[in-house]
């Protein structure tokens, strides 16, 4: 394991060299005393032995009550291996001139830190923040530009810098109640990015990304990505308090879009969409009107679900749905954006519009009206709609319809009166 983690920190500090660190690439060596199988700190000596290494190897964890009320690893510039600090009373970590964990930087359960120090650190395998409630601020003043992942939660954070790192495989910030803005250097994600729950008003800047997997954003205020061209999994939008939202570059969506339960939406901007690969959904969106954001969508690759009050819903690229097709509305769009449509599972589009319009013109009779809904109701149907035909053919319908109704009720009336006969 120790081997496999040197083989990682020489890799690690190779992309550290092309971000400009003074890290290099040679076997790391480590004074005696200073090299660890695994190694746990849980007094004011052990944290010391830990200090008095410039590098160390090996896995190091400072745990417990016992620790200091300020750790101070100021001498420390590497750590080969994984560094945790665990359910500490203590209120400050001082580690200004460690540039390099190989491993995993964790820190985690420890209700008291207050101020954190790690102002040169550029390069570490995974950062993890998690249940630190009184830290405001990540102390990480140089940014990280070399990383696997970052996983931030329940801190007390009121912003999240000095993420600056060119790929990850994960970047998860949840659960931080005073993070106002969330702003990095990130450019590409492979695996997931996942922000929810943070400040009410928290902002989301990741301009330089340019691509992600899954993308995950739920209660979040306002969200930039102008430079991300594809999504290689899903792109779901959820529950957030955003009044717009707009992917000015992005062309594909490898799997599903979910645009869901934002009641402050009222503008979507993807002008430059062309593919959904999976599902396309939105809903349960209360002010969001227009759904014209989406001048180049052609294709869909799963089942298209959109229901709302849209007063338009123009998609005049859009030519093939390889699932069921779904639109509902009680605004002022009609179905006939549709019509063109090839729909490979069920179709179906009710425009509470159109229903109106088709009701009027049919006059009076219940028949006319139920005709009515159901073309309405079923975009498959709607070429059988009689809202299509001529003037003259409604009257003609209309008295072929009366003097039906006339010889129905004389074959009733006869009907009767034979069985009162006998």
């Amino acid at each position: 394991m120790q081997f496999k983690k040197l083989l990682l920190a020489c890799g690690l500090s190779g992309v550290a060299l092309a971000n400009n660190s003074t890290l290099t690439t040679n076997t790391p060596t480590a004074a005696s005393g200073c090299s660890f199988s695994a190694y746990t700190a849980t007094d004011s000596k052990g944290v010391a032995k830990v200090a008095a290494c410039a590098t160390a190897i090996g896995d190091v964890t400072i745990h417990g009550s016992g620790a200091p009320s300020t750790i101070d690893l100021s001498s420390v510039k590497e750590i080969y291996g994984d560094f945790h600090v665990s359910n500490v009373t203590s209120y400050t970590l001082l580690a200004p001139n460690l540039e390099l964990v190989s491993g995993e930087l964790e820190l985690t359960g420890n209700t008291n830190l207050a101020t954190l120090n790690l102002a040169q650190l550029v390069t570490v395998g995974t950062l993890r923040l998690e249940a630190l409630p009184n830290l405001s601020k990540t102390g990480l003043t140089s940014g990280i530009t070399s990383a696997d992942s970052v996983i931030v939660s329940d801190t007390g954070l009121s912003s999240l810098d000095g993420i600056n790192v060119f790929k990850l495989k994960e970047f998860n910030v949840n659960n931080n109640d005073q993070i106002e803005s969330i702003n990095s250097g990130l450019e590409q994600v492979t695996d997931s990015i996942y922000i929810s729950y943070n400040a009410e008003k928290v902002n989301v800047t990741l301009d330089k990304l340019s691509t992600a997997k899954d993308v995950y954003l739920e209660s979040i205020s306002s969200f930039s990505a102008q430079n991300l061209t594809a999504v290689n999994g899903s792109l779901s939008l959820y529950s957030n308090s955003m009044d717009k939202v707009e992917f000015p570059v992005l062309k594909s969506i490898d799997s599903s879009l979910s645009i869901n339960k934002n009641d402050d939406l009222n503008e979507v901007n993807f002008p430059k969409l062309e593919k959904v690969g999976g599902a396309f959904v939105v809903e349960n969106n209360d002010d969001l009107e227009d759904l014209s954001g989406f001048p180049k969508l052609s294709s869909v690759g799963g089942s298209v679900n959109m229901t709302g009050t849209f007063d338009n819903a123009t998609f005049d690229s859009l030519k093939k749905v390889s699932g069921a097709f779904y639109f509902d509305t009680d605004g002022n769009a009609t179905c006939s954006a549709f019509k063109k449509l090839s729909v490979q599972g069920k179709s179906k589009c009710h425009a509470s519009t159109s229903s109106s319009k088709s009701s009027s013109k049919s006059g009076k009779s219940s028949k006319s009206d139920s005709t009515s809904k159901s073309s309405s109701d079923s975009g498959s149907d709607s070429k059988s709609s009689s809202s299509g035909s001529s003037s003259s053919s409604k009257k003609s319908e209309a008295i072929v319809n009366t003097s039906f109704s006339t010889f129905a009720a004389v074959v009733a009336t006869f009907f009767t009166a034979g069985i009162a006969l006998f």
